[in-house]
């Protein structure tokens, strides 16, 4: 028996903001950069690590049902996620301004800025969503122990001499995804 869509689901299968959750090579390069931007004193806010493949599956089709106007009834189904994207009205006709409504709602509660890939860095453990600042120079060490004086803005996470820090670490910033970071960019 499937049910419904709407933002009841988005508290299913819950993703991870753990670093204890990324493979082990690609933990112990963040947790580097993260140990060197943390002795710099900058301000870290991790959002996201890993994301199960329902939480993808479920974030995806929301998005592109009430963002790209797929219809409902052609989502093909996950094996283990009995949800009903295509609504029903209470004579069973296909409601599809409800299954509208219910994506947008979970679009809303997972709080969706761009459109989520079925398969990602994060379903693979190999992507780290986080907010990074800081205020003056940040005098951080790269992987290599020279010491970086990044003076330039923004003081956030697409400073380009902090990208450069980061990638010295093998952790790549998805430049066109403000808080994504990843092994290879993507």
């Amino acid at each position: 028996m499937s049910e419904p869509s709407g933002p009841q689901w988005c508290s299913r299968f819950p993703g991870s903001a753990a670093t204890a959750d990324l493979t082990p090579d690609f933990r112990d390069r963040v947790e580097a950069f993260l140990s060197q931007l943390k002795h710099a004193g900058a301000s870290v806010s991790i959002s996201a690590t890993y994301r199960p493949p329902e939480r993808a599956y479920l974030m995806h089709w929301c998005w592109m049902i009430a963002r790209e106007g797929v219809d409902p009834a052609g989502v093909p189904p996950m094996q283990g996620v009995a949800i009903a994207w295509l609504h029903k009205s209470s004579s069973s006709a296909p409601d599809i301004a409800a299954s509208r409504s219910a994506a947008a709602q979970m679009v809303s509660t997972y709080d969706l800025r761009f459109e989520p890939s079925l398969t990602s860095r994060h379903t693979q453990r190999r992507a780290i969503d986080m907010t990074i600042g800081w205020s003056g120079t940040l005098t951080i060490r790269d992987f290599n122990a020279e010491l970086r004086k990044i003076a330039s803005l923004p003081r956030d996470g697409s400073n380009a001499e902090l990208i450069d820090v980061g990638a010295s670490f093998g952790v790549i910033k998805l430049v066109s995804d403000p808080p994504h970071w990843s092994d290879d960019g993507h």
